[in-house]
């Protein structure tokens, strides 16, 4: 059994931290934010490692190419190499994440 669990994207996100934020104007914390995501995208995407203290690690990993097979017919077909982000929570994050509430 499959536990459904809720989802955010960056605008939900956004507008929690712009209700959080007071002290700033609203356009200079958007701006903020993004710049923060562009950072972000644009490290990954050149393949450094980004770790964020106390919240988890962005790594870029390169997957060679292989053969793997197709699960409706079983016929083997061929995945070329790309590019894979990997993402690895920080200890607190996990403690987090496994609380009991």
């Amino acid at each position: 059994m499959r536990i459904r669990t809720p989802k955010k994207n960056k605008s939900d996100i956004l507008k929690t931290y712009l209700q959080s934020e007071t002290d700033l104007t609203s356009k200079i914390n958007k701006d903020i934010f993004n710049r923060f995501f562009n950072i972000l995208e644009k490290n990954i995407s050149n393949h450094i490692s980004v770790e964020l203290r106390n919240f988890g690690t962005f790594k870029s990993k390169f997957m060679e190419p292989r053969y793997g097979s197709d699960p409706r017919n079983k016929k083997k077909i061929y995945i070329p190499s790309k590019w894979k982000v990997l993402f690895k929570a920080s200890r607190i994050v996990n403690k987090k994440l496994n609380e009991k509430t």
